[in-house]
């Protein structure tokens, strides 16, 4: 785990996921890319020549601000190499670039927090950046969140698939470096377990064997979004990971029409994995 990007606007969002990156790999010699993204539509109104010399203008105020932080964040002396990047372009695209560009191994964005229970705490740019993101773990940070020591991550699945090593790899790192115990959570309706269901958390098991493990099984009587977020209101966790496949609630949850409808207000930072084909 070497770079780091985080699309950074200056807002209240963007700082606290910077901190709560300062805080998490503190100790470690890591990159991390700030990322500054405005869109160049050009204006009917004006001409090219006044368009260019408007989007430069935009150019440069956001790098010179981007270059004062880094200045500043440089002068901690943390031991953290920080870049930053300005880009025109839709901040989806110019996230799928960078992490080409830069090696990227996690964008960990900044979303609303919860102090309003009209507003989704996943929200929109937060979404298309999942969905964008195909083979990239991406963190995303409430903020409300402040990091605190990271004792227990939950990792929520229903055994219906196997799931790849290489899945795995970047949570495992994260369980590795903060030295932290893990609970796999298995939401379901059902009594028993399948044949498939019970082959898919024998290899869980053997893939996660020098670990620090608890399973355990939370009947969802009603929404599995409602039943996680209840679960984890009422414990002590410090991170939610999910797998971004077909048969989890994320991929539900995050389709259109749900998330007009849906509220999901973990007051922990959620990691979703890319899926990995075998």
């Amino acid at each position: 785990m070497k770079n780091i990007l985080i699309p950074y606007d200056f807002s209240e969002a963007a700082i606290n996921a910077l901190n709560y990156t300062k805080k998490m790999f503190a100790g470690t010699s890591i990159n991390i890319y700030l990322l500054g993204v405005y869109v160049s539509n050009t204006s009917k109104l004006l001409s090219q020549e006044k368009n260019d010399a408007w989007f430069n203008v935009i150019d440069d105020d956001i790098e010179e601000e981007l270059n004062f932080l880094i200045t500043i964040l440089k002068n901690e002396n943390k031991g953290f190499k920080y870049s930053g990047l300005v880009v025109a372009d839709s901040l989806t695209k110019a996230i799928e670039k960078e992490i080409v560009r830069n090696e990227i191994d996690i964008v960990i964005s900044g979303t609303k927090g919860i102090k309003n229970v009209h507003e989704n705490y996943i929200g929109t740019n937060t979404i298309k950046i999942i969905n964008s993101v195909k083979n990239t773990p991406v963190l995303v940070i409430p903020t409300d969140y402040k990091y605190d020591l990271m004792k227990t991550v939950v990792f929520s699945t229903n055994y219906k698939r196997h799931f790849i090593k290489e899945e795995l790899n970047f949570f495992l790192k994260i369980i590795s470096i903060k030295n932290a115990n893990i609970e796999v959570l298995n939401l379901s309706n059902e009594k028993t377990f399948t044949d498939k269901q019970r082959k898919h958390k024998v290899q869980l098991r053997e893939t996660l064997q020098d670990f620090s493990v608890v399973y355990k099984k939370l009947d969802s009587n009603y929404s599995e979004v409602e039943t996680i977020e209840q679960y984890i209101r009422e414990k002590e966790h410090a991170l939610l990971v999910l797998v971004n496949h077909k048969a989890n609630f994320f991929s539900r949850l995050i389709e259109e029409n749900v998330v007009k409808k849906s509220v999901f207000h973990s007051k922990i930072p959620l990691l979703i994995l890319p899926e990995r084909n075998e």
